[in-house]
């Protein structure tokens, strides 16, 4: 007997191979006195914050991944550009949270985590669809669960379709989960010159 599983979503993980400079840190922490309250923790004013030059190496380093999920996952015919588009960092503290969401206009879309404890950090992926017939589930797996869970710690690195929907519960423990998101699309030709699909991105 052989299960397949069909049509998965892909969640990359990785890890920053480096811990960040005083300079990198020193910029982040400028960011929490400029933010606005979001749907459970806050968010920084800038979103822009990669194109800030002390960050121009993290930003490096992440693009790096970007361009390897795009040659594990997305492996596209076309020679296709990806590049990070918005980024901003986002605050939790105790007993907030981050709404359940997605990213539009966004390919994919990343989370770099700055500050985080894989003992009380966790970030939740939600099955898309709605579930005409709900069942009691005696034990959860890949195929019957709504959500999914994964520990997450300083220095991960998430990857994943922006189409997938994401959130975090309530923040346990202390100190201040702090997490730098981003969103990636691309440049290059889409497409089928023959089938009439074909699209241009500049």
């Amino acid at each position: 007997m052989i299960i397949h599983a069909l049509f998965p979503q892909p969640v990359y993980f990785s890890k920053l191979a480096r811990k960040l400079t005083k300079e990198e840190l020193k910029t982040i922490n400028k960011h929490k006195k400029k933010t606005y309250q979001n749907a459970g923790n806050t968010t920084s004013n800038d979103n822009y914050v990669l194109e800030n030059k002390a960050l121009k190496n993290l930003k490096k380093d992440l693009h790096k991944m970007v361009i390897d999920y795009f040659d594990k996952v997305v492996c596209s015919g076309n020679p296709l550009i990806p590049y990070i588009t918005q980024s901003w960092i986002n605050y939790t503290k105790v007993n907030q949270f981050h709404h359940k969401h997605f990213h539009s206009n966004s390919y994919v879309s990343g989370v770099f985590y700055i500050n985080a404890d894989k003992k009380v950090d966790q970030i939740k992926f939600y099955k898309t669809g709605n579930e005409a017939i709900q069942l009691h589930v005696a034990k959860y797996n890949l195929f019957n669960a709504a959500t999914w869970q994964f520990p997450i710690e300083t220095g991960n690195v998430l990857l994943f379709p922006s189409s997938l929907q994401h959130g975090v519960d309530k923040k346990k423990g202390t100190p201040t989960r702090i997490s730098l998101s981003f969103n990636i699309f691309f440049k290059g030709k889409i497409g089928d010159n023959l089938k009439l699909t074909e699209l241009v991105l500049k």
